[in-house]
């Protein structure tokens, strides 16, 4: 028999025990948590499984499909290519060589240079601040520095010191994501040919260890003379390029005066026989570094003869279309650089013109 409200009473006595059963089971587990972490830190248990996190750097190297350079070769003056930026953006530059002086305090008999020190210290903080204007780096370490002869004598100590520097500004280059690196710049003509043949082939796995983007082998080849026969060889043929990314040919007038046509000739011949060697070793191309002189020579370590205004512009035009379409980039020599550097004179609309080509 079955009184009036029998029903409802059932149901509020279902209720009442799930409710205790529940709390019972969350004083439960509460107890066990807490009994985990006894004398330290309490456990929690999560099912949801959590991949680590890891913070990108602040900058990704950049895929550059081709590379419009300037190189400035007085460290005193990198700040004013920095400070340039928005001009060099317009002129349709993308990429900024910086070349941090080594083997200084060798030289100099153990006794430190402070400023070229404080010139490679600085290099750091420059490619930052490339990289933040919107434009690439290119960090090629150099002999080369005002006082001091780029040829060097490849003694056991001096290559020591050479490898452990290359290998220093690997890292740089790879912390900073720089877009090139290159052991050392114009390594032939500092090393000689048999010293920076063997050289260049050991250093590279080291610098590979360090650096993970293209590895440049830049060099200087031999333009004073008349195109080279068949069957010869230039020196830089003679390298073993093999492991690189590019090949980089620093291409400049030399001499009392230019005969421009043989000139001509000469870049023509040493293209072709540089892609063939790029072909030969598995590079991705070749790179041209080219310079010439305006005005009588001034703080730059390479000399040439003087072409004036026109004729600077003239030769750097006939260069550009002859080599931009064999190259994977191009780069001038000098943005400030009195008496060869491009700023507010006609190379610079010539370049302007050629990179928007």
């Amino acid at each position: 028999m079955r009184f009036p409200g029998q029903s409802g009473n059932r149901f509020f006595a279902v209720t009442a025990a799930i409710l205790a059963i529940s709390l019972a089971s969350a004083l439960a587990l509460t107890a066990v948590l807490l009994g985990a972490g006894c004398g330290g830190t309490p456990t929690v248990v999560t099912s949801t499984k959590t991949a680590p996190t890891t913070t990108a750097p602040p900058y990704q190297r950049q895929n550059l499909a081709f590379f419009h350079g300037i190189d400035e070769p007085r460290a005193d003056a990198w700040q004013d290519v920095t400070g340039d930026r928005e001009q060099l953006r317009a002129d349709g530059f993308n990429i900024v060589v910086l070349g941090p002086p080594v083997l200084i305090s060798q030289r100099a008999g153990g006794r430190p240079r402070v400023i070229l020190q404080g010139s490679a210290q600085s290099v750091p903080g420059l490619a930052e601040e490339i990289h933040n204007s919107g434009l690439s780096v290119f960090i090629a370490p150099t002999t080369a520095a005002e006082g001091y002869s780029q040829v060097i004598d490849p003694s056991d100590s001096t290559m020591t010191h050479l490898t452990e520097d290359a290998s220093h500004w690997a890292q740089t280059a790879e912390e900073k994501q720089a877009e090139l690196f290159s052991p050392l710049d114009e390594y032939n003509l500092a090393l000689g040919t048999d010293a920076a043949n063997k050289w260049s082939v050991a250093v590279l796995p080291l610098v590979k260890q360090k650096y993970s983007g293209p590895v440049v082998a830049k060099v200087v080849p031999d333009v004073s003379t008349a195109p080279v026969p068949p069957g010869a060889q230039h020196d830089f043929e003679k390298l073993d390029y093999k492991g690189y990314d590019y090949l980089m040919l620093d291409i400049y007038p030399h001499g009392e005066t230019l005969d421009e046509a043989l000139f001509e000739a000469q870049v023509s011949e040493i293209l072709v026989r540089a892609n063939a060697i790029a072909q030969r070793d598995g590079l991705k191309g070749v790179l041209l570094e080219f310079g010439a002189w305006r005005q009588g020579p001034g703080t730059d370590t390479i000399d040439g003869p003087v072409l004036g205004e026109d004729n600077q512009a003239l030769v750097t035009g006939a260069i550009m279309k002859l080599s931009m379409p064999q190259t994977r980039g191009f780069f001038w020599r000098g943005w400030t650089l009195p008496g060869r550097g491009a700023k507010g004179h006609k190379i610079e609309d010539v370049l302007r013109e050629g990179f928007s080509g």
